[in-house]
C-alpha cells in the first residue's frame, strides 16, 4: 500500500475507533469491513499506530484494538509520523561522480524539502482526530445507529 494510502487508512481507523469508542475493543475484521480492505492490511497499519502509542490492543479471541489516547490528543501529524516508511521526498542513494547535477542535487534541494515538510507538519499538527469526527458528524448528522 502506498504511503498516502496507509495514512488515509490510518486516519479512517482512528476516526472509526473514536466514534465506536463505546465498544471497548474493535477487531481488525470490523475495521477491515469499514475500510473495505483485508484484515492483514489493517493489522499492519494498526501495528505502526500501536508502536507509536496511538492505538492499544488486547490479544486473544475476544481481543481487539482501542484508541490509547483521547482523540483530541491525536493529530494527523502523529498519525502520519506513525505510518510513514520513508522520508517525504526521495533522495537518491547513488551519486554519479561524473555528473555535476548528481553531485550537487542534495545541496540544491535539501532546504526546500525541509521547508515543505515543515509546511506539511504545520498543516497536519493542529488537526486532531476529534476535529475530523466532529466535522463528519456535522456533515452527515451521524447517529451511532447509522454507523457502519
Amino acid at each position: 500500500m502506498q504511503a498516502n494510502g496507509r495514512f488515509t487508512t490510518a486516519i479512517h481507523i482512528c476516526i472509526f475507533m473514536q466514534i465506536k469508542g463505546d465498544e471497548k475493543l474493535i477487531s481488525s475484521q470490523v475495521l477491515a469491513d469499514s475500510v473495505k480492505t483485508n484484515p492483514v492490511v489493517i493489522r499492519r497499519i494498526v501495528a505502526r499506530l500501536r508502536d507509536n502509542d496511538i492505538i492499544g490492543s488486547v490479544a486473544g479471541a475476544k481481543g481487539g484494538f482501542f484508541l490509547k489516547r483521547p482523540a483530541n490528543q491525536i493529530s494527523l501529524w502523529d498519525i502520519y509520523q506513525a505510518v510513514r516508511e520513508t522520508d517525504l521526498f526521495y533522495k537518491p542513494k547513488k551519486i554519479n561522480p561524473e555528473c555535476v547535477v548528481s553531485m550537487n542535487l542534495s545541496e540544491l534541494v535539501d532546504g526546500v524539502y525541509s521547508e515543505a515538510e515543515l509546511a506539511m507538519k504545520s498543516a497536519l499538527a493542529p488537526v486532531k482526530v476529534s476535529d475530523l469526527s466532529a466535522r463528519l458528524n456535522k456533515i452527515t448528522d451521524l447517529k451511532k445507529s447509522d454507523f457502519c
